[in-house]
């Protein structure tokens, strides 16, 4: 049984998915796929960009055929009981280790950039507590949340470049797809973890008002992620150059950083644009925090996900801590985007649609999205 409070409606979806993919990958998208197709970026990301919104589709047509489950429960009715419990819980564990990488982020940053002086293990778990707080109450909550911080995440930042267009040399993309057709598909896989959270979609539905409207929620979402992506990368590279963007860890960032404006009218850029982008970081940490606790919730079938919100917040706190630098905090999120993150978009929706047109289940669950 859900709650009416847990009930969302699809626009609140459209942005809880954009809230949920625009997180830590914004800081180093430019750098990765100009280290792998070098001015071709915004190609790699448009790519990336419609390979996930057709994997998003295809997740949603799956849950569609459930409308009543979530992953956790039809998996068992395509794939047997024992299959899917052992991938419910790769799920949660996929969930917590992206919550982790990114509360792990969020404190390398804060600390490099404001606060020096302070522990990186007490700013990790203030993150996941304040985390903790927001989770704890459900998805509505949730869901407004991440609609009152996505207009504060969003304008900012577009009209934040606006002051460098004139600085853009249009020569840095050039020459154009002079790249090997193996070097751009890698140049795909690296935007993986930028659209990672998507996968959300494997136990929104049933929590959803107005399923009708889905088809185009997601469309929308992935598709303004896709464009605000390519938007931040046509500055950073447009301005650096792909040479000197691929050695940077955190471009743009460092591109916030030469943003000259008048001192009349912002004197501390910096400090406005990481306050933004802890709005940011912390919707994606509170969204996979969620639903890591609601996917446990329900291969454990109890009545509430509440009861595992702060048991998990000490594993994510260690998982954070793993990593002994950036540089393999960054090793590892690219393992995972590329392994587990491929096997939830990408394989495991296929299998699941073949298996589902072989068997023919679902049909007289079917719901138009």
């Amino acid at each position: 049984m859900i709650k009416n409070n847990d009930k969302i409606s699809a626009n609140q979806v459209s942005i809880l998915l954009f809230t949920t993919m625009v997180g830590a990958g914004i800081l180093s998208l430019p750098a990765d796929v100009s280290k792998e197709v070098g001015p071709n970026g915004l190609i790699a990301i448009l790519g990336g960009g419609i390979a996930s919104l057709f994997f998003a589709r295809l997740i949603l047509y799956l849950s569609s055929k459930f409308p009543t489950e979530t992953f956790v429960e039809y998996t068992g009715k395509l794939i047997t009981r024992p299959i899917s419990i052992v991938i419910s819980i790769i799920l949660v564990f996929y969930f917590t280790i992206f919550a982790s990488l990114d509360v792990r982020i969020f404190g390398e940053v804060l600390k490099i950039y404001l606060l020096p002086s302070t522990p990186i293990e007490t700013i990790i778990i203030t993150m996941l507590f304040t985390s903790a707080y927001l989770v704890r109450y459900g998805l509505e909550p949730i869901a407004r949340m991440s609609e009152i911080l996505f207009p504060i995440i969003v304008i900012p930042l577009v009209l934040l470049f606006l002051p460098t267009l004139t600085d853009i040399d249009l020569s840095n993309f050039l020459p154009f797809m002079r790249v090997s057709l193996v070097k751009f598909f890698k140049g795909m896989l690296v935007t993986t973890y930028s659209f990672v959270g998507f996968e959300i979609l494997y136990l929104l539905f049933p929590y959803i008002i107005n399923t009708n409207k889905l088809k185009r929620s997601v469309n929308s979402a992935i598709i303004s992620t896709m464009l605000f992506y390519m938007y931040i990368t046509f500055f950073v590279v447009g301005i650096f150059g792909y040479k000197e963007t691929r050695e940077q860890l955190w471009p743009f960032l460092t591109l916030i950083k030469s943003i000259n404006f008048p001192v009349f009218f912002i004197e501390n850029v910096e400090g406005i644009v990481m306050g933004i982008w802890t709005f940011t970081i912390f919707t994606s940490i509170y969204s996979f925090h969620y639903f890591a606790t609601l996917a446990l919730s329900k291969l454990l079938k109890t009545r509430e996900h509440s009861y595992f919100v702060l048991p998990a917040v000490p594993i994510m706190y260690l998982m954070a801590l793993i990593p002994d630098s950036i540089v393999t905090v960054y090793k590892y999120a690219g393992y995972v985007s590329q392994y587990m993150s491929v096997f939830f978009i990408a394989i495991l929706p296929i299998l699941l649609f073949i298996i589902l047109k072989v068997k023919r289940l679902g049909d007289k669950d079917e719901e138009k999205t």
